[in-house]
């Protein structure tokens, strides 16, 4: 499909002045519905804006490609506008954007869009189409323009390819798997976008796997991107080029794990013959429990409502609020940490990893060995079945088919339930020492730790740190202490909001483009998605990080001097009502600190002109 097939003299806006960016897009799908490719226009541009929300559409050199899938297209097409003045596109470059090409395509059209905005690219890349395009003076001559460089252009592009399309994929997931998924995988795309490069990304997210690739992708792909925090099954990638990073990698540093891709700068994978330096098997070990977290995470959230119901209707007699309570409490007591467990040992030796694990999580609940426990029990028990399957190899192959049934669940867990009994009184004497430090804090010291565990939560914004101390707050609501997930869940819900009331506050200081985009920053930080203030962080992160670390801080180390208390792992302000202590308190520490850092960040942020 050529670009000239999607574009008319019709939908091609020569001139505009004193526009800005909303007003831009309206105006160019104004243009696509008098070219009768659309059933409603109104749908169209919610739907572009709610696209362009998400991440910014302007590449850089002067060049913004937004567009949508949706309901309300009828036929693909295109609509163009050039601006001499320019307008603010909040473009990853920073600059002005000059050319503007809307995409329109209907919801069921695949993934079309994708290979249009990626045939967009390559030709607006090209110094000498970009300068043609904003001096030609009439439309036809435009589409001309389009047509050459989509003849010339992209065919040599392509030549210098090895004479194939450099098509990239990519695999994006977090433990949570809310925000950090889909923003790494929307910077993949913005960025492969500007460098004209086609790529799928499929995500792993809080709703099961998306937009999955299929063998035949893999195969036709130059290179892999896996930005993920998870396990993600390797196997299917054997022997292709691998670019492995973190999934904040994937929203801070998209160009780079593009470029990594393009150039084929990382090893072929081998599944039969792996081998890992030391810092894959870091990388691998956080991921392993990152997995038994992700798995754990909605069963600690139902647990904890039910948990938290029932003891607010403590004063009701009726039989259903002591099965609430029953199921609540055994739930978090006894079933957590078997799920906990057992999935990070299913990430280490896959299926046959699970039941020793549960069982030596379970192990470890019973006998108090707490979070930590959980996590060797885990661990331990994925190395032991792998070293099994090892031993296994070496069997005939009549006891080899046995395996999975007898030897991997029977010996793995009587292995297991064994190495956690060796381990079983340092871990416990731990868990009561931690225990035990919590139920006697002074006033100024619950202050200053939950403080640190707000500030942790800020400082990489949904990063490994941030990753971590949550998942500690989640140990000690095993444990039964809850005043750290409140300082926890406190503190990271400060960063986006900090910044949605920097932009109300000081207006004057942020673009109309910057007001609209982070007023949205109310809804993440309100339901504690604190990646919500990564992509106005990134900009300046010396500058702009240290007065949210300030506010978090604040709020986490209030939240916890004032003894407030939380059994429901995530949820923000849907989980207040059944805040433990005073949900008042709660909520003026979140003000209290996201203000903090609004006002900070309003006196150190340059005045911006529309």
């Amino acid at each position: 499909m050529r670009i000239t097939d999607l574009i008319t003299e019709e939908t091609i806006l020569l001139s505009m002045k004193n526009l800005t960016k909303l007003e831009v897009i309206t105006t160019l799908v104004e243009k696509l519905n008098l070219a009768d490719v659309l059933h409603n226009k109104d749908q169209f541009l919610t739907d572009v804006i709610k696209r362009e929300e998400q991440s910014t559409t302007g590449i850089g050199k002067g060049v913004a490609i937004p567009h949508a899938k949706s309901a309300a297209v009828k036929q693909v097409s295109i609509a163009c506008a050039k601006s001499d003045e320019g307008v603010d596109f909040a473009s990853l470059d920073g600059e002005a954007t000059h050319l503007i090409f809307l995409i329109a395509v209907p919801e069921k059209a695949a993934e079309i869009h994708l290979n249009i905005i990626a045939k967009l690219s390559t030709i607006l890349m090209n110094e000498n189409a970009r300068i043609k395009l904003l001096h030609a003076k009439t439309a036809k001559e435009m589409i001309d323009i389009l047509d050459f460089y989509d003849e010339n252009d992209v065919q040599s592009h392509l030549a210098s390819n090895d004479h194939e399309h450099p098509f990239v994929v990519a695999v994006t997931g977090c433990p949570t798997g809310i925000a950090h998924t889909y923003m790494a995988a929307h910077a993949l795309e913005s960025a492969a976008a500007e460098a004209g490069i086609p790529l799928k990304v499929e995500t792993n997210g809080a709703a099961g796997v998306k937009n999955q690739l299929t063998k035949d992708e893999i195969e036709q792909a130059i290179a892999v991107i896996i930005t993920s925090d998870t396990k993600v099954d390797l196997a299917r990638f054997s022997g292709k080029h691998l670019i492995i990073s973190s999934v904040s990698d994937g929203v801070s540093k998209p160009k780079q794990l593009i470029e990594k891709a393009v150039k084929r700068d990382g090893p072929i994978y081998d599944h039969n013959n792996e081998k890992q330096s030391g810092g894959r098997k870091r990388r691998d070990l956080y991921q392993h429990v990152m997995n038994g977290l992700s798995n754990m995470l909605p069963l600690a959230i139902g647990a904890g409502f039910l948990l938290s119901l029932a003891i607010y209707s403590s004063d009701m007699t009726h039989s259903f609020w002591e099965i609430l309570s029953f199921f609540g409490e055994q739930t978090i007591v006894s079933l957590l940490m078997p799920i906990f467990s057992g999935y990070i040992a299913k990430s280490i030796a896959d299926r046959p990893g699970f039941a020793p694990g549960a069982i030596g999580g379970l192990f470890a609940a019973i006998n108090g060995a707490g979070l930590l426990g959980g996590i060797c029990a885990g661990l331990l028990a994925g190395w032991i079945v792998n070293w099994l399957k090892k031993l296994s190899g070496k069997l005939p192959t009549v006891l080899t088919a046995m395996s999975s049934i007898i030897i991997y669940p029977v010996a793995g867990i009587l292995i297991t339930i064994l190495a956690m009994y060796v381990i079983l009184i340092p871990l416990v004497i731990v868990n009561e020492k931690i225990i035990s430090f919590f139920n006697v804090l002074n006033p100024m010291l619950a202050l200053a730790l939950g403080a640190i565990l707000g500030l942790l939560m800020a400082i990489d914004l949904g990063g490994p740190i941030n990753k971590i101390t949550y998942l500690s707050g989640i140990g000690f609501m095993l444990n039964g202490v809850y005043e750290p997930m409140a300082a926890i869940m406190a503190g990271g819900m400060v960063p986006p909001l900090s910044i949605a009331i920097a932009s109300t506050i000081f207006r004057s200081r942020f673009s109309s483009y910057e007001q609209k985009v982070y007023r949205t920053n109310y809804i993440k930080g309100l339901f504690f998605m604190t990646e919500g203030a990564i992509p106005f962080v990134a900009k300046h992160r010396r500058k702009f990080l240290p007065p949210i670390l300030v506010g978090a801080g604040c709020a986490g180390g209030i939240s916890m001097f004032a003894g407030t208390g939380l059994a429901i792992p995530h949820g923000g302000v849907l989980v207040t009502p059944f805040i433990f202590g005073s949900s008042i308190v709660f909520l003026a520490a979140v003000f209290i600190g996201s203000i903090v850092s609004a006002i900070m960040l309003g006196f150190l942020k340059k005045i911006q002109f529309d």
